[in-house]
């Protein structure tokens, strides 16, 4: 059988964590020889966590079974209007899994059922094809791009819009 993925708000706990286990993937960096492999710092984890509080993200781990894989991230949110998807797999184990792509499905039914967000946006890497390939599988649309990101929006259908 195959363990579920879900979605639970993220704690500093979880953020060290998540940061102990990361591993940079040498496929995103437009330039190879920009590479580096991460090394985890207890201080700097603490200010991409205040970082994340200061911008009023909403801050999700990623979870299959009880092993976080990932973290999703809202941010620019915007009440009623719309905000922007961020979604990163702890490592190249967890990757190529179906992780992202189920994390992003429930993302959505998230932003447009309990925040009733109509409008999800996201952005991804131009080097990332994974990424943008998850993005238009679950329904996104590419809108434009520059020249280090291809950006997305994805609308909630009129059925799913909510009673008033």
């Amino acid at each position: 059988m195959i363990e579920t993925i879900r979605l639970t708000p993220m704690t500093a706990q979880m953020y060290h964590v998540y940061f102990q286990e990361y591993q940079n993937d040498p496929d995103l960096c437009r330039d190879k020889g920009e590479f580096a492999e991460y090394v985890y710092d207890a201080e700097k984890v603490d200010r991409y966590i205040q970082r994340q509080i200061d911008l009023k993200r909403v801050c999700f781990a990623i979870l299959h079974g009880g092993e976080m894989v990932g973290e999703l991230i809202l941010r620019d949110i915007r009440p009623r209007e719309s905000a922007t998807l961020s979604i990163c797999m702890k490592n190249a184990a967890c990757k190529d899994r179906g992780f992202g792509t189920r994390a992003e499905r429930l993302a959505i039914e998230y932003v447009f059922n309990e925040m009733d967000i109509p409008v999800l946006r996201a952005d991804a890497l131009l080097t990332n094809a994974r990424s943008r390939h998850v993005l238009e599988k679950v329904g996104f649309r590419e809108t434009g791009r520059d020249g280090t990101f291809a950006y997305y929006r994805l609308e909630r259908p009129e059925e799913q819009l909510p009673a008033r």
